[in-house]
């Protein structure tokens, strides 16, 4: 009966193997299985690194998963839909450890983990520890499947089962003849592929030229390959396997977008036709030259010969020059070292291979692996990805110190917008452009406003630059973008303020703008106003909107970028520096949005106002300066008996000099009523944050590391197909500082700064909803619902925050840092939506919430845009509503013509968000790596200095002292203890200990956090030898201890320290 309801074709293909050959149909898929996707983010460690970016302002606690993720662009054009959650029952392939195994998956954890508790029985009858990141493939319920369920002859895999995998089957109802299954399946793959090899050999040029694909996914291709003669049909089980197999093995031509989304979504990458070329025209050289063990002159591969002379000079060179960089390396003819652009290809495939970690076959990699077995012994006889690094670093291709997070395309924190890097075609001339634009508006009119509020235009001294007519992006850039729905592209700024009529004028009321003294982005300030119905706070924020029109290129080529990136080495802005240096910032233009609310005695809004308005009397001040007039008896621990802080909260509080009350009368800048205005707003700012705190709202104990790198900013490595090495002047060679002694909620000015941004985003949020403007809402889940959603473990997850709320201080908000890192494995990431949505750790209800419905709901980020575009575009919506209010004012009703409609909003927020997150990776990337770094250098010039009995040591014990470049060949590993590594004593470090690994008693391991270098975390590894026990003391270890700890092993290239509990 079956065969006969199948089309011809299809009951050929049963029909052969009937016949004896393989048999195709023994998975058969189990009908009326959800496809609803499931997916498993560890979350990132929430102790905050600061560096060059901005002081951060609104009291959010959102942790973002650093789920690694296809690069940015581009994206699969086929809806496929993803794969279920894994359950038992369904075939698998695990990859871990460098190995491939296919099998059952038997048992999985009753809740999300981040540990190996998922068990797959092997065709052999035995079975496989693994975590679920560790499944590649999966077809749902295939040992369920109708064919499947039939016996086999065949019981060699079951009579090598044992009683534990027979009763791990039985437990979950599957037979134990689907053991026997899984060799045959994977024979029928094979016959599959074989038989239709010549398709699975076109199918690159099929994507790449007809199909016009740059992301194809298995099932697009199985189709394609097994199915094009019936249209409508779709491929077996063993067809997409033997197609997901063959794509693996033709590497040269297809990439794995990721191995997260590699289960979900069976996405490959098409490798651009010239790396292909490439990667054909390299290959045979490399397997050549393996063939002869190490490449000679007389070797017939002349380019890769060259190459290897070159690079075996180069190293020579470097590593001659210990503690230094060389200088003017040459070849046989005294020419100093070029690479040509053939040799330019060998480097490109070096870079990928030291870039990206894969577990799937890599070209690249096997490139990488036989230049530097050829240059052996230089790299040993087993070198990888770090050796790989390291001839970069020695070559002259990367500084020693390279930052390579940003490379990594496996990451979800890779950003192809970022100029300078070559990540993508179009990044640099978006960079260029902008920067061309920026003058164009500088040299364009000022606009300022005379005493009686006049609009007043100063032209700018000088000859203004030709404007030149901006020639587009290319198509992959418009793909991007998402244009403004009441305007065509505009080539020109404007010229007259469009709300020069429209502004209120605060004439010379202090708006105060409180930063660090190193900022440049001066986009925010503050001020108090006693009118007839009570006191009102205004937040002022700068208002680029007034120059560009929502359509023109710089407001494009904004979106593009989405956000401002700080790194410690260097920034890469959303528009140009010099515009908010001398156009933008707070004091020097007189534009700005006001978001201002009245606050009753209880803490909640009586009333809010948004306008466009004029400030004339801008004070700028700093932080510390505040802090001197301004009460700390609110602070966290400052009520407390020194003897009862924590270390890192009483270091901060000693480091201040810190007791209840205020320090002083008088600061800089700022006359005695001006002190009393920042006192007012202080008060006024804690009774809307009790408010806050009554709704839910809470603080993160967060210890916060300032990490600063010198000079700055770095210089970029030269070019990204270098023509020759280049080896950084000596001036500079960074110095690295971290600052471990700043958390923004032991500071009253930052305190009361992050509640007044808060304040705006609500009353935009309130603005915007009453009167339906379209706006970018910001949220968060509750940390309970977070819990069911994603499978964890909700009595787990109701404890820790039971625990949390026990420990909260009712005054500040704070939660402890011990129980908050107990919370922080359930703590939901942020969401973006266009209506307004409640946010659970700020204290913010939603509109459908009770609390919401008469009050103020909602949150939507408006202080920052200089750096975010998702404020411009609610400012240029709010224009549009006030522009049109002024016109109905004036009898003459009109809809306003909003920029960005809810569909558009709705359609750019989802990109500005992924653009967010991946900020946000990049940036805890960036900061592992010069924090490792640091701690790297510190330890070796600690270790070297005390067995050398040099009292220098006391130098790099300073955890405040800049640390030097020290050769990045020294390592620090106690644990392999490799040729390199520098021994001796090094500095023991106070850690506090945020989670315990379940089998931590036979030395898995646990987390913890360095307290005195501002939360900077690690992995604590056992200790093996006598007295140890064979864990190290890891057995008593519990959540919230806080130990001694010493390094043992630091991988800068990951990011990674290992620490052990010191003697």
């Amino acid at each position: 009966m079956l065969l006969r309801s199948l089309k011809p074709q299809r009951h050929a293909r049963l029909l052969c193997h009937r016949v004896g050959l393989p048999n195709v149909a023994a998975a058969g898929v189990r009908p009326s299985l959800s496809q609803a996707s499931s997916h498993s983010h560890e979350p990132l460690v929430a102790f905050r690194s600061f560096h060059a970016a901005p002081a951060v302002r609104a009291a959010e606690i959102e942790v973002d998963p650093p789920t690694a993720d296809a690069p940015e662009e581009p994206q699969s054009e086929q809806k496929e839909k993803p794969r279920p959650a894994l359950a038992a029952g369904d075939f698998v392939e695990v990859r871990r450890g460098g190995k491939v195994f296919h099998g059952i998956l038997a048992q999985t954890p009753e809740f999300a983990t981040f540990t190996a508790d998922h068990r797959t029985i092997l065709y052999n009858g035995h079975y496989i520890l693994h975590r679920a990141d560790d499944v590649t493939y999966q077809i749902p319920g295939w040992a369920f499947s109708e064919r499947v369920s039939q016996p086999l002859s065949s019981d060699f895999a079951t009579a090598g089962l044992s009683n534990e995998c027979a009763q791990i089957l039985s437990k979950a109802d599957i037979p134990a003849h689907a053991v026997a299954h899984i060799e045959k399946f994977r024979e029928a793959a094979d016959s599959y592929a074989f038989d239709r090899r010549h398709d699975l050999s076109k199918a690159y040029e099929y994507f790449l030229k007809e199909d016009g694909a740059a992301v194809v996914t298995v099932d697009k291709v199985a189709r394609w390959v097994f199915c094009r003669s019936e249209p409508g049909s779709n491929p077996t089980p063993a067809e997409s396997f033997a197609t997901y197999q063959s794509l693996i093995k033709n590497c040269n031509a297809f990439e794995p977008c990721s191995t997260a989304r590699m289960r979900t979504h069976g996405e490959f990458m098409l490798r651009s036709p010239r790396e292909a070329e490439d990667i054909s025209w390299v290959l045979p050289q490399v397997r050549a030259a393996a063939r002869q063990n190490v490449p000679k002159a007389t070797s017939k591969e002349p380019v890769l010969n060259v190459f290897m002379e070159k690079v075996k000079k180069l190293v020579e060179a470097h590593r001659k020059c210990h503690h230094g960089l060389p200088k003017g390396v040459t070849d046989g003819s005294g020419q100093p070292i070029q690479f040509t652009e053939r040799e330019q290809i060998f480097i490109r495939s070096i870079k990928a291979a030291a870039y990206h970690s894969s577990v799937f076959p890599s070209p690249h990699r096997q490139i990488a692996t036989s230049v530097l077995k050829g240059l052996y012994p230089l790299y040993g006889n087993r070198p990888g990805q770090t050796e790989a690094l390291q001839l970069l670093k020695e070559i002259g291709v990367l500084t020693p110190w390279e930052n390579v997070s940003m490379f990594k395309s496996t990451l979800k924190g890779r950003m192809t917008g970022l100029e300078g890097h070559g990540m993508s075609a179009w990044a640099d001339k978006v960079a260029q452009d902008a920067q061309t634009m920026g003058k164009e508006l500088l040299a364009g009119n000022e606009f300022t406003f005379d005493d009686s509020g006049t609009f007043k235009p100063v032209p700018r001294e000088g000859d203004a630059p030709a404007r030149a007519a901006h020639d587009g992006y290319s198509a992959q850039v418009q793909e991007m973008l998402v244009f403004p729905t009441t305007a065509g592209p505009e080539q020109s700024f404007y010229e007259r303020d469009p709300c020069a009529e429209i502004r209120r004028d605060f004439g010379q009321l202090p708006v105060y703008v409180i930063d660090e003294p190193t900022a440049h982005e001066l986009d925010d300030g503050m001020s108090v106003e006693q009118r007839a119905d009570g006191l009102w706070v205004h937040v002022h924020i700068a208002d680029p909107t007034a120059y560009i029109p929502p359509g023109h290129p710089l407001s494009l080529s904004a979106q593009i970028r989405a956000n401002s990136v700080y790194l410690p080495e260097r920034h890469y802005p959303m528009m140009p520096d010099f515009l908010s240096n001398e156009r933008f910032n707070l004091g020097k233009s007189q534009c700005a949005m006001t978001f201002s609310a009245r606050i009753g005695e209880d803490g909640e809004f009586l009333d809010v106002e948004v306008t466009s308005s004029i400030v004339r009397n801008v004070k700028i001040i700093h932080y510390d300066d505040v802090d001197d007039v301004l009460d700390w008896s609110r602070i966290h621990g400052v009520a407390q008996k020194p003897e009862d802080r924590s270390p890192w909260i009483a270091r901060v509080l000693e480091a201040k000099n810190v007791t209840a009350g205020v320090k002083s009368d008088t600061m800089p800048g700022v006359d005695a009523e001006g002190v009393q205005q920042l006192r007012l707003l202080q008060q006024t700012m804690q009774r809307a944050t009790a408010a806050r705190l009554r709704n839910g709202a809470f603080v993160p104990d967060q210890l916060a590391t300032r990490v600063t790198v010198n000079p700055y900013p770095q210089p970029f490595t030269p070019a990204v197909n270098p023509a020759g090495p280049y080896f950084p002047p000596r001036d500079t060679w960074p110095a690295i500082t971290l600052s471990a002694d700043w958390s923004g909620h032991l500071s009253p000015s930052h305190t009361m700064v992050s509640e007044c941004m808060v304040m705006a985003g609500r009353v935009a949020a309130k603005w915007c909803h009453d009167r339906q403007v379209p706006a970018i809402y910001r949220g968060q889940p509750t940390i309970l619902d977070t819990a069911k959603v994603e499978n964890r473990d909700h009595a787990a997850a109701v404890e820790a925050l039971r625990i949390a709320r026990e420990a909260q201080d009712p005054v500040s908000g704070v939660v402890p840092l011990q129980q908050f890192a107990k919370l922080l494995a359930y703590m939901p990431s942020a969401v973006v939506d266009t209506t307004p949505i409640g946010h659970f750790s700020m204290g913010i209800p939603g509109a459908e919430s009770s609390a919401g419905s008469s009050a103020m709901a909602g949150y939507v980020k408006v202080t920052s845009p200089l750096r975010r575009y998702k404020d411009m575009i609610v400012h240029w919506n709010m224009k549009a509503y006030m522009l049109a209010e002024k016109a109905a004012a004036g009898g003459r009703a009109v809809s306003p013509a909003f920029p960005f409609e809810k569909s558009s909003v709705a359609k750019i927020s989802t990109r500005l968000r992924d653009m967010e997150k991946r900020t946000n990776v990049l940036n805890t990337r960036t900061d592992r790596h010069w924090v490792s770094e640091w701690l790297r250098r510190r330890e070796i010039l600690v270790r070297r200095s005390a067995g050398a009995g040099d009292a220098s040591a006391g130098s790099a014990l300073n955890v405040s002292a800049p640390m030097p470049y020290v050769d990045f060949r020294d390592t620090i590993d106690d644990k392999f203890l490799k040729p390199t590594c520098v021994g001796g004593v090094g500095p023991t470090y106070t850690a506090l200990v945020t989670r315990v690994d379940a089998a931590a008693a036979s030395g898995a391991g646990a987390s913890v956090v360095l307290t005195e270098l501002g939360g900077v975390s690690a992995r604590i590894q056992p200790t093996y030898g006598a007295g140890s026990g064979g864990s190290g003391g890891l057995e008593n270890l519990k959540q919230g201890d806080v130990v001694k700890v010493a390094m043992q092993r630091i991988d800068v290239a990951r990011g990674a320290v290992d620490v052990v509990i010191a003697a």
